[in-house]
This record gives C-alpha cells, structure tokens and sequence, in this order.
C-alpha cells in the first residue's frame, strides 16, 4: 500500500505538464504591468488593488481581470476567497431585476479562469525570467494566496516521460524514413 501511495500522491508542480492553473488571479506587484507592458499576452478588463499581499511586501498587489464578464472582481477576503459584484450600469444594461439572475451570472463567471496577463495561450510565462516574488516563491507561504491545485504524482511524471520517449522515437522513425527515401531518389544509381 505504502509503494502506491509513494507513486500517486501529488508530490510537485511539474512544468511539462503546467496548465497554468496557479496563475489564476495571480496578485503582481503594481509597477509590475508597467514594467513588462511589451510582454502582455491578454486582454485585460479591470483590475483590483488588494493592497499588500504578504506582511513582508513592500509593495501593493494587483489582481488583473483578462475575462470579459459583467461581473468583476472587487477584492479578496481574509481567506482568499475571490469577492465579485456586478456594476450598477452593468446591471441596468442587462436588465437584472433578481438575485436569480445574479446567481445565475456568478454560475456562469466561474466557469472561466482569469489568467494572468503573461500566460500565453499555451499555458506558458511570457516574463518567466523576470517574474515576481510571488510566483519565485510559489508554495512555500502559507501566508499568501499561493497553494498549487494541480500537483503531479511521481505515476504522472513517470507516464509523461515514457509518452515522450515514444513520441520522439516515432517521430524519429518518420524523419528517417524521409531522409532514406530522399537519399534514394538523389542516388547517382538511379
């Protein structure tokens, strides 16, 4: 039972794997967009000002919005949880007249991720060289909104790896394949 545990638990981030999943409602240092405005990789919509995000931080923290939605982010509370509210002419816009439909809006918002303004499309950090505090020190404060959702298990790694073996052998095959058949038609023998 032991070796199995030792295989499945969720033990890292692995960044082959990375969806991106912990630069969701990512809190960077508020000159940090300006700084790096080249490197941009979402549109962004709003943005909220949660103030210092570690006791130690020197600095305000930003939440950037990159999903376009009627209902934005307003700040976070003491557990980090994400507080949300429609805008009063959003609301008049879209003719809400019931906590039904509110409800119904905030389903529907949570649905989407809010990425960072860096990741690309890939899942990628288009600053990662130049990247914050926050995302160096990932993990390792309790103090801060930091916890990594997606941890893979040493099983994970282990398939990730043998799946690209294989990959890289097949392709391998392919281009080699191609290279003995175009040898073959530039022979002088043929």
């Amino acid at each position: 039972m032991k070796i199995k545990t030792y295989f499945t638990s969720p033990v890292k981030c692995f960044i082959p794997k990375c969806k991106a999943r912990c630069c969701v409602d990512a809190p960077l240092p508020e000159d940090f967009l300006n700084k790096h405005r080249s490197r941009i990789q979402r549109p962004i919509y709003s943005a909220v000002n949660i103030g210092q995000n570690d006791p130690r931080d020197t600095f305000n923290s930003v939440i950037y919005n990159t999903t376009p939605s009627p209902i934005q982010l307003i700040g976070i509370d003491q557990n980090g949880n994400k507080l949300v509210g429609i805008p009063k002419e959003v609301m008049k816009e879209l003719n809400i007249k019931s906590m039904e439909q509110v409800q119904e809006l905030l389903k529907d918002y949570g649905k989407y991720k809010n990425y960072c303004p860096f990741i690309t499309t890939y899942g990628k950090c288009s600053v990662y060289e130049y990247r914050p505090i926050i995302c160096r020190e990932f993990g390792s404060s309790p103090l801060k909104i930091d916890h990594c959702p997606d941890k893979a298990s040493r099983l994970d790694i282990i398939k990730f790896y043998i799946k690209e073996f294989f990959n890289f052998k097949e392709n391998f095959k392919l281009i080699f394949t191609n290279l003995k058949s175009n040898f073959a038609k530039t022979s002088p023998n043929n």
